[in-house]
């Protein structure tokens, strides 16, 4: 029977949050070493082993492994973790042993870390894992190995100097297939990471206040910029609390009778920020977050409802502005004559 059919199967576990080139090595040089047959990847639903849950959903992570693995023939990438139904960590022992029931007549491989391996000991049914498959050590950090199992196969790989963590962050095109970076940036994953990263909790609120008036006042004009209001303001003030050395690294230039202050240029800092280390390219969500301190000549719908949303969202005060609520009924109704209006008033604030 087919079945019967000797192969040789790795099984690579792990969290994939996001997938990124490091895991790639672990293929390739597992590919080099013993050639198998298939190389099954399985992202972890809940791992044991990790305390903070994954960032992305289940669903987002196996899309991502889907992108980054797309042109491996032999990769298959399994749902049997994600599709689990109770909330149970993801065992290794349980994985295994619905591998070994689907490829019964197979040498089964299944891939750790050097630092995992040090403590495999004390992993859950360890045992059975043994009894069911081979170990493949993976040592990126030139760890010394502690255990002595029998049958173990040792790979050195050069390690990756960067973390999922920092990925999340600033999805680095050098780590990461570009593939998977626009998976990233359409469907928003991280943002609430990268945000969070680059403010203080007081400025991280006041980019939430602002996001949810923004996506108001776009569903009342025109729905097609829902999304792009999202974007533009989530990411809109990520360089107003940067230092101002680090600020000037990114704009080395810039029209001094627009901005008469350099803290004026936060907007356009936070612009370029924006689509060089967060892969937003979309103009017209740049010009709005470059727009939103103080609007070109001729403003998009989109520049008018950031400025809008940014200073009439529901912190302000009556200092900031006379009359907050009528600037929003107005502005849902007739949006620019509320941005020149405002627009207006705030130039006499700062006089």
């Amino acid at each position: 029977m087919k079945q019967h059919t000797y192969k040789t199967i790795v099984i690579l576990g792990g969290v994939f949050d996001p997938i990124h080139n490091g895991h790639i090595s672990i293929y390739r040089a597992i590919q080099r070493k013993i050639h198998p047959n298939k190389f099954i990847v399985t992202p972890s639903k809940y791992p044991p082993l990790k305390n903070n849950l994954p960032i992305a959903s289940s669903i987002d992570r196996y899309n991502m492994l889907k992108l980054a693995f797309n042109n491996f023939k032999n990769v298959e990438i399994s749902k049997y973790e994600i599709s689990k139904n109770n909330n149970d960590k993801s065992y290794t022992y349980i994985t295994i042993n619905h591998f070994k029931k689907i490829y019964p007549y197979s040498c089964l491989y299944f891939v750790v870390g050097s630092d995992r391996f040090n403590d495999f000991k004390q992993w859950k049914n360890y045992k059975q894992i043994l009894n069911k498959c081979h170990l493949i050590v993976i040592n990126r950090d030139q760890n010394k190995l502690t255990n002595n199992i029998e049958n173990t196969v040792y790979i050195k790989i050069k390690p990756i100097q960067i973390s999922s963590k920092q990925l999340r962050k600033i999805p680095d095109k050098k780590y990461l297939n570009p593939k998977v970076i626009k998976y990233i940036q359409s469907h928003h994953l991280y943002m609430e990471e990268q945000i969070k990263s680059l403010m203080s909790a007081h400025r991280f609120q006041h980019t939430l206040r602002v996001c949810k008036l923004a996506q108001e006042l776009a569903k009342s004009i025109n729905n097609k910029l829902i999304e792009k209001a999202y974007i533009a303001s989530m990411y809109h003030d990520i360089a107003k609390e940067m230092l101002e050395s680090q600020s000037r690294k990114l704009i080395k230039s810039y029209d001094k009778k627009r901005f008469p202050t350099f803290h004026t240029t936060h907007g356009l800092v936070s612009a370029i920020y924006a689509h060089k280390y967060l892969n937003i390219n979309d103009k017209e969500i740049l010009n709005a977050i470059k727009n939103h301190v103080i609007p070109n000549n001729k403003p998009t719908t989109l520049d008018m409802i950031l400025y809008c949303a940014d200073k009439l969202e529901p912190k302000r005060t009556k200092d900031d502005v006379k009359n907050r609520i009528a600037y929003i009924r107005l502005a849902k109704i007739n949006l620019k004559q509320a941005f020149y209006k405002l627009l207006k008033e705030t130039q006499q604030h700062y006089k």
